[in-house]
């Protein structure tokens, strides 16, 4: 498995783990910890900027400087759907709309759990 699957993998397993974590104690009828989901949200967030690193190592067409890791972890949010869009187009784009569900799954299926009660 590469570098840049694994991240990705791991982005998915947070995600799930979170939602999962989210949908229990929801249909126990108790809040999540908020410190625990700040964590695996931002967790994510670095999964995602390390597939970002990774996956432009081996991308002539991304400009890569010195400290081109420290600019991504500080510009993550801007620098994420113009990196999707500039490597892969509209499948990037298909990407970050996959990533923002991925990362929102969680309250998206609460969500949908509060509304069919």
């Amino acid at each position: 498995m590469t570098e840049q699957l694994r991240y990705l993998a791991a982005f998915v397993a947070l995600a799930v783990m979170s939602a999962t974590y989210q949908v229990v104690l929801f249909c126990l009828g108790t809040e999540a910890s908020p410190a625990l989901l700040w964590l695996s949200g931002w967790s994510c967030i670095f999964m995602l900027i390390m597939w970002v690193d990774a996956d432009s190592r081996g991308r002539s067409n991304i400009y890569r400087p010195y400290e081109f890791g420290q600019l991504v972890l500080l510009f993550w949010l801007p620098y994420l759907p113009f990196y999707l869009w500039r490597t892969r187009r509209w499948l990037g784009l298909l990407m970050l709309v996959g990533f923002l569900c991925a990362f929102s799954l969680g309250n998206l299926v609460v969500l949908a759990i509060d509304i069919s009660r």
